[in-house]
């Protein structure tokens, strides 16, 4: 269970963080939200595709990193297999919260519970006197950023729907050890129907825009879909 509580240097004075590599805590997260600008980098390794929140209706892209729900199959065991990772997945144990919803104020919160928290290795949060050490400042930048990044990621899903780019797709998989092939249902892509349906302006929107290098990783690493499934027959085999 994680504990998040905001970061003080009162009561956190004298911790230290490590590095860790262990992402066995998303071990039953198999769609790992990503963000646009890393979108090219993930590509190389996982098929990305867009998900729509039933909350709200907004697009999110996600890493696809298992076939069957709850089962991430990069993530059941301590080694991490890909060259590429997601940034989401080295902020912890800190995180930034608004203050308030409205206010753009920022904390820095710490998951108490985490492993990665250290008395004797690692490096400190706060110097002796309780001030931020260099590295915190650089911990606190990297979040800044990531912020940033997820809200020019939110821009872009808008944008991409309001041009009708995303488009239902019904992903259809076999694995070796069932007989009937499994229906993926709920992802949206960047079809080929949509995307040469799109206008000449639309076009250079998007090239203004910096979005065909995104959307030409999106469409490419579609063909990443063998890999996981050659994966999900590893794993249900052993």
């Amino acid at each position: 269970m994680t504990k998040i509580v905001p970061l003080s240097s009162e009561k956190h004075l004298n911790i230290k963080l490590t590095h860790s590599s262990d992402y066995t805590r998303f071990a039953k997260e198999h769609l790992i939200p990503v963000l646009a600008r890393e979108l090219p980098n993930l590509a190389a390794e996982f098929p990305v595709v867009f998900v729509k929140n039933s909350e709200n209706g907004q697009f999110i892209p996600v890493a696809m990193m298992g076939i069957k729900p709850e089962v991430n199959l990069y993530c059941q065991s301590t080694l991490w297999s890909s060259p590429v990772t997601p940034l989401g997945f080295n902020n912890a144990p800190l995180s930034i919260t608004k203050t308030a919803e409205k206010d753009d104020k920022v904390i820095v919160c710490i998951d108490e519970n985490s492993s990665m928290i250290s008395q004797e290795e690692g490096s400190r949060l706060f110097t002796d006197s309780g001030e931020q050490t260099e590295y915190l400042t650089a911990r606190t930048n990297s979040l800044l950023d990531v912020a940033a990044m997820h809200q020019q990621t939110q821009l872009m899903c808008q944008y991409l729907a309001q041009k009708n780019l995303l488009n239902p797709q019904q992903l259809t998989l076999k694995l070796d050890n069932q007989q009937q092939n499994i229906n993926i249902n709920g992802v949206y892509v960047i079809d080929d129907k949509s995307f040469n349906a799109i206008s000449d302006e639309d076009f250079l929107e998007l090239k203004n825009k910096g979005l065909l290098p995104i959307i030409y990783a999106h469409r490419a690493s579609l063909n990443q879909l063998p890999r996981l499934i050659a994966k999900q027959n590893n794993h249900d085999n052993n």
